[in-house]
């Protein structure tokens, strides 16, 4: 599968959902995995998305959107809607993930979580070297970071 967002999770995910699937993409951005899985798989799937502007940016690329705090849970959605409910990059900044997990399994046959490489040499190297990691993987300062795993 070639993977034109430059992230490599999401040619690994792309291999796991096969064509005309649903999927329910938590904290989903601005839809770049959805976009990419409705053109290359014909796939059928919504975002869950908290961020005002991630919510325009996944309109505009066609995703359908639903603004909602994943803390709360996904009581919105039926048992088992879902083929696929992926949470990409996105379990690092819940509070609550035995609970957001249960309900990934609640609403989904399978539950897909990547998560950014903390451990890569880089980001070590900068912790050794007395500052926090700032990468495209890890874009936020210490004090503005989302991530509180």
């Amino acid at each position: 599968m070639t993977n034109t967002l430059g992230r490599p999770d999401f040619a690994v995910i792309a291999g796991w959902v096969e064509p005309g699937h649903r999927v329910l993409d938590l904290g989903c951005g601005d839809g770049s995995l959805l976009k990419l899985l409705i053109e290359q798989k014909g796939v059928r799937g919504w975002g869950v998305e908290i961020d005002d502007a991630n919510i325009l940016a996944a309109i505009r690329n066609g995703i359908n959107v639903i603004q909602g705090n994943l803390e709360h849970g996904l009581t919105g959605f039926a048992d088992q809607a879902f083929d696929h409910v992926v949470l990409s990059r996105t379990l690092q900044t819940v509070r609550h993930t035995q609970g957001i997990l249960g309900e990934m399994l609640r609403v989904g046959r399978e539950a897909v979580v990547s998560f950014p490489n903390f451990a890569y040499w880089k980001n070590r190297q900068a912790v050794l070297n007395g500052r926090m990691p700032v990468s495209e993987d890890l874009p936020y300062e210490w004090y503005e970071t989302p991530n509180v795993r």
